[in-house]
């Protein structure tokens, strides 16, 4: 199952640009759960026989990415698993755009990020591995998907070629693209672009994927609106959010 992974493109534009949004606390409804020393945020039945691996953006278990989680939970009957792949390196939410930040701050933020992210070398094989290693908080598993924000999206991509163990994945606002990522893949895809990413890259995911995937772009949506970066509070915004989830949902339950 071990595969051969390239560096990766750059990440979008917007990812570093984009404020994180605030919102009202959360009261999530799954549980905190250590296997093997990784803390995992598990939501949804117990008992059910699917469950989706979702990597979250760069900002953590933020409220909105619990929410998230929550919903695709729901909206699948399945059980959701959202790992702490990037652990004490997470943009703090409450850092917002950055404002009242030093430069030098900043820079060692992001630096410690991106070292952590390392090109993608280690994070895309504990993701596939998960299936296997996450047996205690999913005992009736027998069918995996995955899906990701921004950066997550990339390890989705990665995730979902020869040997994977998922049978359908998904991302939002994807980043570091590149043309191996759609030519790779060998199952159903879904990709949803906010109005930030390149057109000719998600042109691409969508020519390249053709009938075994779906490509669509939320026009009036930026990068991070299903994720951390979307206002809640902002009824429009908020819309754009539950259809996102919404239609990740049924592409997922109509391959479970």
């Amino acid at each position: 199952m071990k595969q051969e992974i390239k560096m990766a493109n750059e990440p979008s534009k917007a990812c570093m640009c984009n404020p994180a949004a605030p919102g009202d606390a959360y009261l999530a409804k799954g549980t905190y759960q250590n296997v093997d020393g990784l803390k995992l945020y598990v939501t949804g039945p117990a008992s059910s026989k699917a469950a989706i691996v979702f990597v979250y953006d760069v900002y953590g278990y933020s409220d909105q990415n619990l929410i998230g989680a929550d919903m695709l939970s729901e909206l699948t009957s399945s059980l959701v698993i959202m790992p702490d792949i990037l652990g004490d390196v997470v943009i703090p939410p409450s850092y917002g755009d950055f404002s009242g930040i030093s430069q030098e701050e900043q820079t060692a933020i992001k630096g410690r990020l991106m070292r952590k992210i390392n090109g993608f070398q280690v994070i895309p094989g504990q993701i596939l591995e998960g299936p296997a290693n996450w047996k205690p908080v999913a005992p009736h598993v027998e069918k995996w998907g995955v899906f990701g924000l921004c950066f997550g999206g990339k390890v989705v991509a990665l995730t979902s070629r020869e040997g994977t163990p998922f049978v359908v994945s998904g991302q939002a606002h994807p980043s570091f693209i590149q043309p191996d990522d759609p030519k790779l893949m060998v199952i159903p895809h879904i990709c949803l672009a906010s109005k930030d990413e390149a057109p000719v890259d998600i042109d691409m995911y969508k020519a390249i994927l053709g009938d075994k995937g779906y490509v669509a772009t939320y026009p009036e949506s930026i990068h991070g609106w299903m994720g951390t970066r979307c206002n809640l509070k902002d009824s429009r915004q908020k819309a754009s959010f539950d259809r996102g989830y919404n239609q990740v949902a049924d592409f997922f339950n109509s391959h479970f």
